[in-house]
């Protein structure tokens, strides 16, 4: 699901740290929800970074917990958020710069989706 040696633009910008690694997951599957344990093992991550990194982007309104099955909560990207919305301009702003049509459309694969399940 999630390659050590991903070099998306999100990571390019803002380095490699947990935050971001996180956050990149989320903007890459804009349309999954994920619990901890998919977390952790998607980003080979260990469970006290993790417990210590997501809520943060919780509080900042980036991933809203969307459901619980049993004692798994289930976490998604928030497709409402300001915060999403400007960093979909800056990542489309950072591939046209980049290098055209092919980097825009890899760039920003998740967003298209997340566009249209919003227009739905």
């Amino acid at each position: 699901m999630y390659r050590d040696d991903r070099e998306s633009i999100l990571l390019t910008l803002f380095g490699a740290s947990p935050k971001t690694r996180l956050l990149d997951l989320f903007i890459d599957n804009p349309l999954f929800e994920f619990t901890r344990n998919e977390m952790m093992e998607a980003l080979g991550m260990a469970k006290v970074t993790l417990y210590s990194t997501l809520p943060d982007l919780e509080a900042g309104g980036v991933i809203k917990e969307t459901r619980k099955i049993g004692k798994a909560s289930l976490y998604r990207l928030n497709g409402d958020s300001m915060v999403v919305k400007n960093l979909e301009c800056l990542i489309r702003s950072y591939a046209v710069a980049l290098g055209g049509v092919n980097g825009v459309e890899e760039a920003t694969a998740g967003f298209v989706e997340l566009g249209k399940q919003e227009r739905s």
